[in-house]
């Protein structure tokens, strides 16, 4: 009987396993082992190693993201200053400032930290997953499953806070500028960059002192405002709009925010940016305690009175097709002020321009450019300042002379400047006299330009009435 049942079962087999292989769902081997037996070799080994990791990545190439974090420049910089005197292997990197090296952790190297209790541990690797296009450099974090909420939620937030305060106090400043734009950009650098070690302070800045003070005020309010606008519900940016004439210090003011506050500037070239949502990729790469400045943007696109101006293209049939670059007033406007200028945190926007007449109202208004500073010709107290830079003195005889003179001359702080640099070697006394002599003869100047232009002024009706009388008489 037994032998009949083998003989039997065996045949059956030989007869249904085929068609079971054949017409079975594939995944149902899969499906008993994954829920049966894989959740107890999980268990077992998650009992034998009880750790969790994390790996805060350098940048993500195969989610498409137009963003990239900071988080793994400041962990960097956290690991940097507070864990790497316990390691022994170090990669050294170049500072900039003279011949020093800044020492990092090389990769494969592990170091402990101690945070409310915990060790954790820390190791910069690189590896691929799979499918992933590019390998991936990140810092794994590796720490007791029973320590999870500590981790996750204290420690690392003082750790990119901790890293992010390392960054500013160390790294030098930058100045960046955009590069062309092009369908590959989401692997192309946007952004290139120089060091910034423009000298102007608030300290050197020629201005009045009064309204110097002002913006001080006004920046150090922005920059401990993080509450403040979290509270009224706006995004942390503030925009500034610089005017007056050429040399009068516009550049010099922004090198000025920028050493007060400590941040990078992101000097925007709009001739160079094809289309309004290149401008959202430019934006969205821009880091946090920054500076965004367009300069002289009455100059930088035809953005002046646009729209006052779209009637008279439109009848006219003018083509837009081959503008190089296709930015709008509209694009420009989101880019300072829409949805998409809420990305970052703790930036300021700065315009500079020469005829702040020609620009469009919407562009300036308030809200969008919050302070006006018209950056005007030199007064007395900025010479001052200038005379402190150039000439190491705070008071002269000759001072009184040029007071009287700067209030009837208009001449820009550039070119009182020139006037102190030109006569460098010759002496205090000697340098103040040769400005005296130039401002004399640019008063001199201002008077003939005048007379000429009074002449000019009561000529025109005579003219007028002599061609209406000739055209009368056709």
């Amino acid at each position: 009987m037994e032998t009949w049942w083998l003989a039997n079962s065996t045949t059956a087999w030989l007869i249904l396993g085929p068609l079971i292989a054949a017409y079975a769902p594939r995944q149902l081997p899969l499906s008993f082992f994954s829920n049966r037996v894989w959740r107890y070799v999980e268990a077992l080994l998650a009992f034998l190693n009880p750790d969790l990791t994390v790996d805060i990545v350098r940048r993500e190439w195969d989610d498409y993201s137009i963003q990239s974090s900071n988080a793994y420049n400041e962990v960097k910089a956290y690991l940097t200053a507070e864990c790497s005197r316990d390691a022994r292997a170090f990669r050294a990197e170049a500072t900039g400032h003279g011949d020093k090296l800044l020492l990092g952790l090389r990769l494969g190297q592990k170091v402990a930290d101690v945070y409310g209790g915990a060790i954790v541990w820390w190791q910069p690797v690189e590896d691929r997953e799979d499918g992933q296009r590019f390998t991936r450099r990140c810092f794994r974090l590796a720490f007791h499953r029973s320590r999870r909420d500590l981790v996750v939620g204290e420690y690392i937030p003082h750790v990119l806070r901790r890293g992010r305060e390392a960054l500013l106090a160390t790294r030098r400043r930058r100045l960046y500028s955009n590069n062309i734009i092009t369908d590959n950009s989401y692997w192309e650098k946007v952004w290139d960059h120089v060091y910034l070690d423009h000298p102007t302070t608030f300290d050197t800045l020629a201005m009045d002192p009064a309204r110097k003070k002002g913006i001080v005020d006004d920046l150090d309010a922005f920059r401990d405002g993080r509450e403040y606008y979290a509270r009224v519900g706006k995004p942390w940016k503030r925009g500034y709009l610089l005017h007056g004439p050429p040399g009068t210090g516009k550049s010099s003011m922004v090198a000025a925010m920028a050493n007060h506050l400590g941040y990078d500037i992101y000097d925007v070239e709009l001739t160079v940016v094809h289309h309004n949502h290149d401008l959202r990729k430019l934006l969205v790469e821009i880091t946090d305690k920054s500076i965004i400045v367009i300069e002289d943007i009455d100059c930088s696109l035809d953005l002046t009175g646009e729209r006052r101006r779209a009637k008279k293209r439109s009848s006219s049939g003018d083509d837009d097709d081959d503008k190089p670059s296709k930015v709008t007033l509209s694009g420009l406007l989101n880019f300072i002020d829409g949805l998409w200028s809420a990305c970052g945190k703790e930036r300021i926007v700065v315009f500079t321009t020469n005829h702040v007449d020609k620009l469009d109202p919407a562009l300036i208004r308030r809200g969008r450019m919050d302070m006006h500073i018209e950056m005007s010709y030199c007064c007395f107290e900025a010479f001052r300042t200038l005379a402190k830079n150039y000439l190491g003195v705070d008071e002269h005889p000759l001072f009184g002379a040029i007071r009287e003179l700067l209030g009837e001359v208009n001449m820009t702080p550039a070119d009182i400047a020139e006037c102190l640099m030109t006569s460098k070697g010759r002496g205090v006394e000697s340098c103040l006299e040769h400005l005296i002599e130039e401002l004399k003869k640019a008063k001199a100047k201002a008077q003939t330009d005048e007379a000429d232009a009074e002449d000019t002024a009561a000529a025109a009706p005579a003219e007028a009435a002599e061609s209406a009388e000739q055209e009368e008489k056709i």
